[in-house]
């Protein structure tokens, strides 16, 4: 069993010319990404990722549940069936513990990210969220069930899946070697962000907790990639890529486990070619959700997706359905572009009189198609989860919505 922070090694993969154009072009679309929309607006659209980095780490961890399942929980309606809603309070929570960590980045706060500290900050803020039945992890190895205390590290040595992590008595010893590399202000340029996949792995290796490790890591590398600039404001999700190639991204996590394949596989105890081989799996996985975020926030394909949707809610409103008048495309795409306009521009954007400015605004802000800090407040692009298909198509999966 592993009980020496070298063990871990090697904590990088070699120097490739492949991967390291991989990783510039991600940051380079990275950054252009995050310039697409107006910064209100990219707000609004950072709130949604949420939701689905939410979603799609649930069904990473084999827990489903629906996009209008999320919206509700998070307004705390919960389903009365305990099956549906204990996913509902996993997404509630890793929202949550998402939005604490880009509260604490927009604050100005530096985070010492590859720390063991703000790992246990990560998984006590998570699982002080769920009820305490979540925190019995069944060890099927042992036959038994272990009670996991939120923020702490494990106090057991276990066995997941065929990997054995290190011992309990070593992981201080392992996260302080952890933090000292991937953390060092050597490590920067195309390295740094390299980091954020070798990390990723080396962290699961690790499994510093009962249970949640999983879960711990995804959110520890959207805090990685917030600190090396490659996460857009928020503007796409590598959860989303993850569970859509489930299978691929699992089996790679357990082929960077293995040891070294011999002379030409690195000079560390872990096999350095599979963590080559996982390193480029998961910037492939970057380029390619940000590839589809890139063409999804288009301002001219979302705002005819908007017109589209606005005009089937004009012409086949559906049984449960207000109709919403045609001008109201106006509307939201000037929402969209600008962020936010005053209520005062509603008539001369629509064409129409005042009266039939208010009574729009009002349908807006009830269907929360809009939003507004107060009656007077300017209104504010808005994406509740009935539009989400019609504004951003494939984003969730074909008929979840």
């Amino acid at each position: 069993m592993f009980d020496r922070a070298s063990h871990m090694e090697p904590l990088f993969p070699r120097e490739n010319r492949t991967l390291a154009e991989l990783v510039m072009k991600v940051y380079a679309d990275a950054a252009e990404l995050a310039g697409m929309v107006h910064p209100i607006t990219r707000k609004e659209i950072a709130r949604l990722l949420r939701h689905i980095n939410s979603y799609y780490s649930n069904r990473i961890e084999g827990e489903h549940t629906t996009p209008a399942d999320i919206e509700r929980a998070v307004k705390k309606e919960y389903s009365k069936d305990e099956k549906n809603k204990r996913p509902q309070l996993l997404s509630v929570a890793h929202i949550e513990v998402q939005k604490l960590i880009d509260e604490r980045f927009d604050s100005g706060e530096n985070i010492p990210v590859c720390s063991a500290n703000f790992l246990c900050w990560i998984h006590e803020e998570f699982y002080k969220r769920v009820p305490e039945s979540f925190l019995k992890v069944y060890y099927p190895d042992r036959d038994k069930y272990l009670i996991m205390v939120p923020g702490e590290l494990r106090k057991e040595n276990v066995v997941v899946g065929n990997h054995t992590p290190p011992k309990w008595e070593s992981l201080p010893d392992f996260l302080k070697r952890f933090e000292e590399v991937y953390a060092s202000d050597t490590v920067y340029g195309h390295k740094k962000l390299i980091a954020a996949a070798a990390s990723h792995h080396r962290l699961t290796w690790i499994h510093p907790f009962l249970d949640g490790n999983g879960r711990v890591s995804r959110l520890f590398t959207y805090a990685f990639m917030r600190k090396a600039g490659i996460d857009s404001h928020g503007l796409w999700t590598l959860s989303r890529g993850f569970a859509r190639r489930a299978e691929d991204f699992k089996n790679m996590l357990a082929v960077a486990d293995s040891s070294r394949r011999g002379d030409y596989d690195g000079r560390g105890n872990l096999s350095e070619k599979a963590l080559m081989e996982f390193s480029t799996f998961f910037f492939e996985i970057a380029d390619d959700q940000i590839s589809f975020m890139k063409k999804l926030l288009s301002l001219d394909g979302l705002h005819k997706r908007i017109g589209s949707y606005v005009n089937r809610r004009a012409d086949d409103a559906l049984p449960d359905e207000k109709v919403l008048r045609s001008e109201a495309k106006h509307v939201l795409t000037e929402v969209m572009m600008r962020g936010e306009i005053a209520r005062g521009e509603v008539p001369r954007l629509i064409g129409l009189g005042e009266r039939t400015a208010t009574d729009l605004i009002k349908q807006l802000l009830e269907e929360e198609l809009v939003t507004s800090e107060s009656h007077r407040a300017p209104l504010q692009f808005h994406i509740p989860a009935k539009v989400v298909g019609y504004y951003f198509p494939d984003l969730y999966p074909t008929g979840t919505i």
